[in-house]
């Protein structure tokens, strides 16, 4: 729309000589249409996320409110609304760090809202519109205070999940990653997950967990592989554990298998039986003790909470967080 063109043909009407208050009332007419001009070009930039994310209604239309999960604890079970559950949660994974000052940007915590509401969706899909979650009902008090960035984060996202192919993704997270997100299809050899295809995180070295290191005795070492090796002669693994074993990695520098001859142990078994932060790590032998290098925290698919949020720090929203993690995928909305 040509604003001036407009404003030429009303100020030209009749002779040349205009007179003032017409041309008074001209500028009155163009300042008072050029919001609305304005707006109708380009008040919808953005809408599609904020629309989304909005809600004006009140608190009991929230869609979190409608559905209720069943927390199955070692004290018993609990009900609590799908709502308040993504509150108590998303304070649970994602707490700020005082001891290194690490303190989550709000666009962070908004994505890691919708994967976790993402993982419950998937849920009530898959058993019929309920959810019965195997959850410590201890760590959701009601009397405990919640932080307001937190409410804001998951109110801000209402309803919202991550979506491939019109159906709730595997919405994976973890702390921080080894510079590198996992590929699933070298890990499981399928296409089953095709939006868990790798990213890179180099901002993720910045983090004061990146890096740790566990020894490990010969002694000890031997016992832990004897047991979590497949194997038919577990004598025969204990005799042969020690600095005989072979790591295969991925392209992001985890351990896929550990092998002993042709005895084998899953990389995450292993890491876990001992005690390592994440499967990227490297095995420095010495003659009495192991000495595990590591990189990273946590399994090392789909998100990185420290790289979400350190691309929230540089301007990124939500959405584009977890456009970067889960390719192909999309926002979606509970109707």
């Amino acid at each position: 729309m040509n604003l001036f063109k407009i404003v030429q043909k009303r100020t030209d009407k009749g002779s040349g000589n205009s007179s003032p208050l017409r041309d008074a009332g001209t500028v009155l007419l163009f300042v008072f249409l050029l919001p609305y001009v304005v707006s109708c070009l380009w008040g919808h930039v953005g809408e599609e996320v904020k629309s989304m994310a909005g809600q004006t209604g009140e608190e009991s239309e929230w869609i979190d409110e409608k559905y209720e999960l069943t927390l199955v604890g070692n004290h018993g079970n609990r009900k609590i609304s799908m709502r308040d559950y993504l509150i108590e949660k998303l304070e649970t994974v994602m707490e700020n760090d005082e001891e290194s000052g690490l303190k989550y940007e709000q666009e962070a915590l908004k994505a890691q809202a919708v994967l976790l509401r993402t993982k419950l969706w998937e849920i009530i899909l898959n058993d019929g519109g309920s959810a019965s979650i195997q959850d410590d009902i201890s760590m959701y008090a009601a009397d405990t205070h919640k932080s307001e960035t937190v409410k804001e984060a998951v109110s801000d996202t209402d309803g919202i999940y991550l979506a491939y192919e019109n159906y709730p993704i595997k919405a994976a997270y973890f702390p921080v990653s080894s510079g590198h997100t996992r590929n699933a299809k070298e890990v499981w050899d399928n296409d089953s997950y095709p939006y868990l295809a790798g990213a890179e995180c180099s901002q993720d070295i910045s983090a004061r967990e990146y890096q740790s290191s566990v020894s490990v005795p010969k002694e000890e070492y031997c016992k832990t592989a004897e047991k979590i090796f497949t194997d038919v002669n577990a004598k025969d693994v204990y005799n042969s554990a020690w600095d005989n074993t072979e790591f295969t990695c991925d392209s992001a520098g985890y351990v896929l298998r550990a092998n002993i001859g042709s005895y084998v142990c899953d990389g995450e078994l292993f890491r876990n039986a001992f005690g390592l932060n994440s499967s990227c790590f490297e095995a420095e032998w010495k003659s009495d003790e192991v000495i595990f290098n590591v990189k990273g925290v946590g399994h090392g698919f789909g998100m990185s909470q420290y790289g979400a949020n350190e691309r929230a720090v540089s301007g990124e929203t939500f959405d584009q967080i977890l456009k970067y993690y889960f390719f192909n995928t999309e926002l979606a909305k509970i109707e």
